[in-house]
């Protein structure tokens, strides 16, 4: 379930819940959390299908690494970031690490304080959970290539062997054996082996689907949680907040930062101006080959003050003092919350329109486990 928002108001429009009420943090949470149970129970179950696959062939010793990851966990949060956040860090985070923008310059990216400072403020999610494949790990090369193939078949394994450097793109390995592939619509090898034995026998076949965004395609055999279009909350935020947007700008205009307008998403180019400190340029994510630029329709981020000092430590002196300053106007002006509490309301509104949808693939997800526990047991 793509992580979600909500302010814990039982207000909405009858529109976007259905006529049934918005949904509040509590139940937003706990939705979540049991779409992660039921989804690492189904997995777990699948891995059991799989392992006795395997064993009916004689590989009693599995890889952990595909066969050990089903720990069941908890979030208590439902979001995970804000669209103010790159521009409002909290006044104490601003006064430590300013925007943060220093830890990727070249004179700092590989250093101890950018590991350091990488590790306090990024919010990583669960941990992996740790599992000992020192068995596995004692085979011989050939013994875990047998395995891999009994898992998965010749075809996925081969992939996973590919030596991108040999000319050609590179394959990589996903969540239970899931290869994403790159290049032109072509897909992934299908499925094989055991794997391929617990997807017939519990889903019928497994099937391509596109990647969205990108012109690859790779194969699903389970049906998807539903989840909110996060561009559509995007635009609904910043139509709302717009009306806020203006006392924020004002406060930091008279801290002696003018010039800024909010973009088409309701936030601000920090990472042009961030790029214009540190390199003298804005940023350019270049464009793919064969695709032509899109036109730019946001406003351009202001220019550098004359004094903005020419060595590394004056400017993240300046970063730092920015940051500062922009965090407090965030307090002060009230728009710290209003952002916020605006895009939480969006994204619960969003969710509270397919609730009745979550429900259902919670049912289909359920029933699949219980499939699968026949077949276990049987």
């Amino acid at each position: 379930m793509t992580a979600l928002g909500c302010n814990g108001s039982d207000e909405g429009s009858d529109d976007a819940a259905g006529g049934g009420g918005l949904l509040d943090a509590a139940q937003l949470i706990e939705i979540a959390n049991e779409n992660i149970r039921l989804d690492m129970e189904l997995s777990a179950a699948e891995d059991r299908i799989i392992a006795e696959c395997l064993e009916a062939q004689g590989f009693t010793v599995h890889d952990m690494v595909y066969l050990g990851q089903n720990e069941p966990y908890e979030v208590d949060t439902v979001v995970y970031s804000y669209p103010a956040d790159p521009f409002l860090p909290t006044v104490d985070d601003a006064a430590q690490y300013g925007f943060g923008w220093w830890a990727d310059t070249e004179e700092m990216w590989e250093s101890q304080e950018t590991q350091d400072y990488y590790e306090a403020t990024s919010d990583l999610g669960p941990e992996t959970p740790e599992f000992d494949n020192s068995a596995f790990d004692a085979l011989s090369e050939a013994e875990r290539r047998a395995w891999r193939v009994a898992y998965q078949g010749e075809e996925a394994v081969e992939a996973l062997e590919y030596d991108p450097e040999a000319g050609g793109e590179d394959a990589g390995g996903g969540e239970d054996g899931a290869l994403d592939f790159g290049g032109g619509g072509e897909s992934g090898p299908e499925p094989g082996g055991c794997q391929l034995e617990m997807i017939e026998q519990l889903y019928d076949a497994p099937y391509q689907v596109e990647i969205e965004g990108t012109d690859q395609v790779d194969w699903e055999w389970r049906p998807r949680a539903p989840e909110i279009d996060l561009e559509a909350a995007g635009a609904e935020y910043a139509a709302r907040i717009a009306d806020a947007n203006g006392g924020f700008l004002d406060c930091i205009d008279e801290r002696g930062y003018p010039g800024w307008e909010f973009n088409d998403e309701g936030t601000l180019a920090m990472i042009d101006y961030s790029s214009l400190l540190y390199t003298g340029e804005t940023y350019d994510e270049g464009v793919p080959d064969g695709e032509d630029r899109a036109e730019d329709t946001n406003p351009p981020v202001p220019d550098l003050p004359e004094d903005v000092p020419d060595d590394f430590d004056g400017k993240r002196a300046y970063e730092t003092d920015m940051a500062v300053a922009f965090a407090e106007c965030g307090d002060e002006t009230g728009y710290r919350d209003t952002a916020t509490s605006t895009y939480d309301q969006v994204v619960a509104e969003l969710y509270t329109a397919i609730e009745t949808d979550i429900y259902a693939w919670q049912g289909e997800i359920k029933d699949y486990t219980a499939k699968a526990q026949e077949l276990i047991s049987g």
